[in-house]
């Protein structure tokens, strides 16, 4: 059964499933937009979610808390040389906490990794607007 995605209930139901995957359906790979090919895809028999198969795969939670680390340390060096740039713990742990929160950094079954890129880039900025993002940007890569 394959939900409707816009109905509010769904979505929360989406959130919940534990992704069933039994079927492929041919749909587009998302490789670059001048070669555009098919693949088969799995989804998601109980929301219809389909998941993510291509080159653009998520990564886990750890590993941006381990890039939000790397950009605490690159600006714990910046702030010795007086730029007065650190990265506090509590904005570190309010960081991952609204990660954790987020559904992309959880539910990796359809999530594309540039999307969890911009969400990261976000929710840092949210806390720290001051440090750029194209310095965002190079931790994560």
């Amino acid at each position: 059964m394959i939900y409707d995605k816009s109905d509010i209930h769904n979505r929360d139901m989406i959130k919940k499933c534990s992704h069933c995957s039994t079927d492929d359906d041919w749909l587009p790979l998302l490789r670059d937009r001048s070669k555009m090919t098919l693949a088969l895809h799995p989804y998601c028999d109980n929301c219809g979610l389909v998941r993510n198969v291509g080159p653009d795969r998520p990564k886990k939670l750890g590993y941006y808390v381990d890039k939000l680390s790397e950009l605490e340390r690159y600006l714990k060096q910046e702030d010795s040389k007086g730029s007065h740039n650190k990265l506090t713990e509590a904005q570190k742990r309010l960081i991952v906490k609204d990660m954790k929160d987020h559904e992309v950094f959880n539910d990796l079954y359809g999530v594309m990794a540039s999307t969890q890129r911009e969400k990261f880039i976000d929710t840092v900025q949210k806390y720290r607007p001051d440090i750029e993002e194209r310095v965002i940007r190079y931790h994560i890569e």
